[in-house]
């Protein structure tokens, strides 16, 4: 899964900075709750964000592959009709 490094890498550290600074704060276990917490949230809106942009780049790529044979067909028919036609 290409997202998932870079979602968990954010999570972990999103996680870890929230964490600490709620430890000092609020106490043990309120931070760990709140250090997991933003590591699920953070990893979760991190992966979806990367799901969709690779999915858009698929469907630009799938769009630019269906077009190649048109702009060589339209480049032959013009290229035919500047020859005369044979």
């Amino acid at each position: 899964m290409p997202c998932a490094r870079n979602s968990l890498m954010s999570g972990i550290a999103s996680g870890v900075g929230v964490g600490v600074i709620r430890i000092m704060s609020a106490g043990f276990l309120v931070g760990s709750h709140w250090a997991v917490g933003t590591f699920m949230v953070v990893s979760l809106g991190t992966w979806t964000v990367c799901q969709k942009n690779i999915e858009v780049e698929r469907r630009k790529i799938q769009k630019v592959v269906e077009e190649m044979p048109k702009r060589f067909i339209k480049q032959k028919d013009k290229a035919n009709d500047e020859s005369g036609g044979s």
